[in-house]
């Protein structure tokens, strides 16, 4: 009879170490921490309405970036797929561009003869090292890259942040959400974005370009053409900040739940909200949240208040931000964009957010998104490491700031 206990010969245990060495490590098949069935794919399409997530649910950069990079249906290459798309225009209000990838393939549309204009914050048009256009006229270099090819950039100038995520094809197509066209946005943070076919609802987004780019009007209030959008039986809202309506909406929405309310949230600050969620969670509706690591440490953050009345929050389970600003409201209606829930996304900042409201595919795929981020919260352990925005900022803002509310005072809207 063979004896199984006995050792494997050097030789052959060497060889096997060997081979499995030139295997190649993938770390999301092998991760013990997320169960096969939070490693499936959570993006949702359905012919008008594409919702993409950040594949990004393990606890470092390093096993996360790989992973973001190789998803064929993340928000990056939904954008990809729509800038290679268009035909004849392309706007876009991007609060970062850095990514080559995506700055390459903005110039060659413009070299096949679409019309591509952009509006960007006026802190992020220099490099890192130097946030702000210098006299000279230096600039970030894949900035310059595209005034070189001719694509035109409009900057806001002023102290609120220009905090747009959008682009517009062909006046038909829309992607919008959290998620900027940087390297750590599209392939590190934790980001949504939706793809959107409606002539409607383009025309908001153009409308809303249309002022900033060309009339230079970046301040309140807001206008949208077509307040409710059909899309496949979804009722489709638009805000844009600063003073657009939004506080207002994300209110009513939240006091019109009957069931449950999920989020996903890099800022939540503002107390009105705060006081509506726990008034839910005591009349009995299932409140659960998920902060961002980083910005749940400010002072103002409404994690520890909500964690002390009982509620089931969590902090993120990702190296890198939780950037998501998302509220799922029974199972059925989704708050997404670039709003963070805070004073400054309201009075402040130029925004965008969509309330899709009779959309439970939709709802059920975002539910997804926030069971896989709650997953991850509860067991991934994360390195602690330098949250973006705790220090002084060297050198400072372009503008100097305006005055704000006590209230917002150390609470960025950074990314």
């Amino acid at each position: 009879m063979r004896n199984t206990n006995s050792p494997l010969p050097l030789s052959l245990l060497a060889l096997l170490l060997a081979l499995n060495a030139c295997q190649p490590f993938s770390r999301s098949a092998q991760n013990p921490r997320l169960p096969t069935a939070l490693q499936a794919q959570s993006n949702f399409r359905k012919n008008a309405i594409t919702a993409s997530f950040v594949k990004a649910y393990l606890p470092t950069v390093a096993e996360n970036e790989p992973l973001a990079r190789a998803d064929a249906q993340g928000p990056a290459q939904e954008l990809l797929n729509l800038i290679n798309s268009a035909q004849a225009t392309l706007d876009g209000a991007i609060y970062d561009i850095r990514e080559p990838m995506m700055v390459q393939a903005l110039i060659r549309a413009k070299q096949r003869g679409v019309n591509v204009r952009l509006v960007t914050e006026s802190d992020n048009m220099g490099e890192d090292t130097n946030p702000c256009p210098q006299p000279n006229g230096q600039m970030r270099k894949v900035l310059q890259d595209l005034l070189n090819a001719g694509v035109p950039i409009v900057s806001d100038q002023r102290s609120g942040l220009m905090h747009h995520k959008f682009m517009v094809a062909d006046r038909q197509r829309v992607w919008m959400g959290s998620t900027n066209l940087t390297n750590s946005s599209l392939f590190r943070h934790n980001n949504t974005a939706l793809t959107l076919v409606s002539a409607p609802l383009a025309a908001n987004y153009t409308y809303e370009f249309e002022q900033l780019f060309n009339q230079k009007n970046f301040g309140p209030p807001r206008a949208v053409l077509n307040p409710i959008v059909d899309i496949q039986g979804a009722a489709v809202k638009t805000y844009f900040s600063p003073r657009g309506g939004g506080q207002e909406a994300v209110v009513a929405a939240l006091q019109n739940a009957r069931k449950s309310i999920h989020f996903l949230t890099f800022s939540l600050t503002d107390p009105q909200l705060g006081e509506i969620l726990s008034g839910k969670q005591q009349a009995g509706l299932d409140v659960r949240g998920v902060f961002d690591r980083c910005l749940s440490k400010s002072q103002y953050s409404l994690y520890w208040p909500l964690k002390r009345t009982g509620m089931q929050v969590f902090i993120d389970g990702n190296e890198a931000l939780l950037h998501n600003k998302v509220m799922i409201i029974d199972g059925e209606t989704v708050i997404t964009g670039s709003y963070n829930f805070s004073k400054n996304a309201e009075k402040s900042n130029n925004e965008s957010f969509l309330i899709v409201e009779q959309a439970p595919e939709l709802g059920a795929a975002f539910e997804s998104e926030y069971n896989r981020l709650q997953y991850a919260a509860q067991h991934n352990n994360p390195p602690d490491g330098q949250c973006p925005g705790t220090a002084p900022p060297s050198p400072p803002p372009c503008q100097p700031p305006d005055p704000v509310d006590p209230v917002d005072i150390q609470i960025p809207d950074f990314d």
